[in-house]
């Protein structure tokens, strides 16, 4: 499983500090988590979703989990399901994470997601 955390905020810029700085990597099938530190400044993940004219990495999700949770997972599509790159070797999706901070204002930071073969 890979999982990133997001500790901070930044409600001026809109970016979030995350645990790997924003580029996470995984594998084909792979579950991949977004953990939100209660100290982070985050109230909410309201969406996470590709970038326009990016692919979409995932065969489902990424969704929040159930509950009071902050937190969201999506599983990685399995490599027939993903485009071959050219040149040989990893996929990346830059993606939007919609976002809420304490204050009640909307925010979105572009963070990378890296498939590796």
């Amino acid at each position: 499983m890979a999982s990133t955390t997001i500790t901070a905020s930044d409600p001026v810029t809109g970016n979030l500090t995350m645990s790997d700085n924003g580029n996470t990597n995984c594998k084909h099938d792979e579950l991949v988590t977004w953990v939100v530190l209660p100290t982070s400044g985050v109230d909410q993940i309201t969406a996470i979703s590709p970038k326009t004219g990016n692919i979409n990495v995932f065969a489902t999700g990424p969704a929040k989990l159930s509950g009071a949770s902050k937190n969201w997972q999506g599983t990685v599509k399995n490599s027939a399901s993903l485009p071959i790159p050219t040149p040989p070797g990893f996929v990346v999706e830059n993606y939007n994470i919609s976002w809420t901070d304490n204050a009640g204002n909307n925010h979105i930071f572009d963070p990378k997601i890296q498939v590796n073969p």
